[in-house]
């Protein structure tokens, strides 16, 4: 079989069948159209011929320009698509078998605190339509514990917002329930009210849109956050994600359940949720060691 009709029948696959979400579909179609490209130099135009140390001589030859993030994403790519191969024509071997991710830290992933929360949103001047719309999107995607996806794909029909819940549609179309605070209400009435009435020129059934009347990017939230770190000299380790993470870590900190927290964020695995225990345990420790040390005083 060909690699490229084989490729090109993964994604089909993943696409119609396993209806995976928009960003992983693009994520695996472009991890292997450059994994095909490389065999394509080598002179591996079919699947049965791939061995495993032609798997290991691409992702060498792509950590020599690429983070371990993402070397590891591909590895979990290509280690699909040669199981799919290999379930759908069990005659051709799986090469990517013994094919392992490179081992990283569990870095925690970065937050906010309560402080630093308010600094940044309070950095944001309503009066100025451009403050108020990215002072929406923070409100929003920090109070629901949204994806950076997800808010940008937010419509208005998923916003109840007398009933104070919206209706967010995270990986793979699973649809949840989420309670959306005062603050973020506030805010976004104050937005409807003001620039969007006037931005939004192309009728478009999105929560958020920008000046020129078209749906809000990932790429202008990362962009507006960095910005604004770099404006109120604060650390710039700080993601879109990190807000995500805020909410998730505030939420366990006041007295949330895991498994709440686990719904809340749409985790289909509760041992990725479980990850913000640690940073309570830090939290826990450093607190601990402050009150023991006065104490020795």
């Amino acid at each position: 079989m060909k690699l490229h009709e084989a490729i090109e029948n993964y994604i089909h696959y993943i696409s119609v069948i396993d209806q995976k979400a928009l960003t992983t579909i693009d994520n695996y179609k472009n991890d292997l159209v450059q994994y095909e490209s490389f065999m394509h130099e080598h002179n591996i135009e079919d699947v049965e011929t791939i061995e495993y140390k032609d798997i290991e001589a691409f992702i060498q030859n792509q950590a020599l320009s690429k983070k371990m993030n993402s070397i590891n994403r591909m590895i979990v790519s290509i280690r699909n698509f040669h199981y799919y191969v290999t379930y759908n024509f069990p005659s051709v071997a799986n090469p990517a078998m013994h094919v392992k991710l490179s081992k990283k830290g569990n870095k925690l992933p970065s937050f906010l605190n309560e402080n630093d929360l308010e600094m940044f949103i309070g950095a944001f001047n309503d009066k100025k339509d451009v403050d108020l719309y990215q002072h929406a999107i923070i409100e929003v995607m920090y109070g629901c514990g949204l994806r950076v996806s997800e808010v940008c794909n937010l419509q208005m029909n998923q916003l109840h917002l007398q009933q104070g819940i919206i209706k967010a549609v995270g990986k793979g179309n699973k649809e949840r329930l989420i309670p959306i605070n005062q603050h973020a209400i506030d805010c976004l009435q104050l937005y409807f009210d003001g620039p969007r009435t006037f931005w939004n020129t192309k009728n478009l059934h999105y929560v958020f849109v920008n000046q020129r009347g078209n749906r809000l990017t990932r790429q202008y939230v990362h962009s507006m956050i960095k910005k604004k770190l770099t404006e109120l000299e604060m650390n710039n380790t700080i993601s879109a994600h990190s807000f995500r993470h805020s909410f998730a870590t505030h939420l366990l900190n006041g007295g949330a359940d895991l498994r709440s927290v686990q719904e809340l964020l749409g985790h289909s695995d509760i041992s990725t949720t479980q990850i913000y225990t640690h940073i309570q345990s830090d939290r826990l420790k450093h607190e601990y060691l402050q009150a023991m040390n006065k104490k020795k005083k």
